[in-house]
Formats: C-alpha cells, structure tokens, sequence
C-alpha cells in the first residue's frame, strides 16, 4: 500500500505538468484558429495578402513558443532548460533580426498609409512613381523611367514626401546661370520660359532663388503637373524655352 501511495505521490506532480502544458498548447491553437481577425481587427485598411502573411509568421512564432514553455513545463531540470531557451532565443532575434526590423517597417508603412501604389514620392530628393508595394519593399520608376527599389526599413529612416496632390504632381526643378546675368535677368528668363507650359500646369509655378556657388546662380522651380505622364516633355520644353533666352543655363529635374 505504501508503495502505490509513493507511485501516486510521483506521478501526481508530473500529471500536473502534463495538464498545464496541454493547456498552454491547446489555448495556443485556439488562438491561432482566430489570428486572422484579431490581426484585422487592429490593422485596418492594410492588403489582405499582408495580413495572411503576417498571420503566418505570428502562428508559426506562437506554435513555436507553445512547444517551447510546454517543454519547460515537462523538464525536470528548469533552469538548465530555460538558459537553453534563452540562448535560442537571442540566436533567432539575431539570425532574423534584419527580417523583424523589415517586416516591422512594413508594417507601419502600410497601416499608416505613407505609401500607397501610384503615389510620387520625393526620397533623398529623388522622385519616384511607386508601381508596387511586394514582401521587402517598394517599387518604383523615377521620371526618367529607371527602376528603383525601396527596403520599408530604409522608407521609415527617410523624408518622405507625398508630391502626388488633388492638383496633381508637385516637382521641382533647378535652374543654374553664369554669373554673368543678374539674379533679376535670370529669374525674369525664368518666367518667361515657364508661359511656354503654364497650360500643362494646375497653379502658379514658383521660383526661388538659393544663391549662388561655382561661378553660376541656382534657382529652384517648384511646379504643379496636371498629367504626370507629361512631366518630362513639360520639363524639356522649358529648358528649351529657356535657353532659347540664356544658352548657358542648365536645368536639372
């Protein structure tokens, strides 16, 4: 009789353990079954293909972190156990470090809508048409028609501005002269040139003089495109215009 006693009072600690880590397990799957919604439920008006595939990676991780506190539950050596899930765990933020921060990125990129397909943004001043938004990043063609692909980890590090308005596409331009002509010729020439594509624009153009540098003025034009299609006829056509009135000018978009 004592000895069925000692078997019990054995195995009544180890059925506890066996209890509570089918608990932890169970609950896990429970969740997992409705990820999808609670996920929807906090990250409104993000693609559905993200939030199926940030539900993935959430209930990989809460599978993998359900069989990882079961085993701590069932192992008789606790510590030794919980200093090898730490070390595995700090061996997994480090190996997919760079992944977490993109994915992070991402989300917050997309949640916050700061980028959205067909919008141009300027990006370490550079103008960029975002044709698509995929797992890693976005992609985009510059004016120039040239791809250009964005990591979201390097969008959130950057100045982002959104140049695509109601009123269309705001670009800016740089315009350099000799020194030869005055700042009052120069802008006047300015002016001038921009009649020739004030049709093609929603508001007045405005142009800024930043000084000078090198031997040569630098002046900013900052228009408003109605067709962002037309942006770089619009742009050739007034540095046509211009050195048409000062040959030595150079435009830059």
């Amino acid at each position: 009789m004592d000895e069925v006693i000692s078997i019990l009072s054995s195995v009544e600690p180890l059925l506890y353990r066996v209890i509570a880590a089918t608990i932890i397990i169970v609950a896990t799957y429970l969740l997992t079954k409705v990820l999808d919604k609670i996920i929807g439920a906090f990250v409104k008006g993000v693609e559905t293909e993200f939030i199926a595939r940030l539900s993935t990676m959430l209930r990989l991780f809460l599978y993998i972190l359900a069989i990882l506190i079961a085993a701590s539950i069932l192992a008789p050596e606790i510590t030794m156990f919980s200093i090898m899930v730490l070390l595995i765990g700090l061996a997994l933020i480090v190996m997919f470090y760079d992944a977490l921060r993109n994915l992070g990125a991402e989300l917050y990129v997309r949640y916050r809508g700061i980028v959205r397909k067909g919008d141009w943004i300027e990006v370490d001043g550079r103008e960029i048409h975002v044709l698509d938004l995929d797992d890693f990043g976005v992609w985009g063609e510059t004016v120039k028609f040239e791809r250009v692909f964005i990591p979201y980890s390097k969008l959130i590090n950057s100045v982002i501005v959104n140049r695509l308005t109601v009123l269309g596409l705001v670009s800016k331009v740089q315009v350099q002269t000799p020194l030869t002509y005055s700042v009052d010729a120069v802008r006047s020439a300015i002016e001038k040139a921009l009649l020739s594509i004030k049709e093609e624009l929603a508001t007045e153009p405005e142009v800024r003089y930043l000084g000078s540098a090198e031997n040569m003025h630098n002046f900013v034009v900052e228009i408003r495109v109605i067709n962002f299609r037309k942006l770089n006829r619009i742009i050739t056509s007034f540095e046509s215009e211009l050195k048409k009135l000062i040959p030595e000018s150079i435009v830059k978009s």
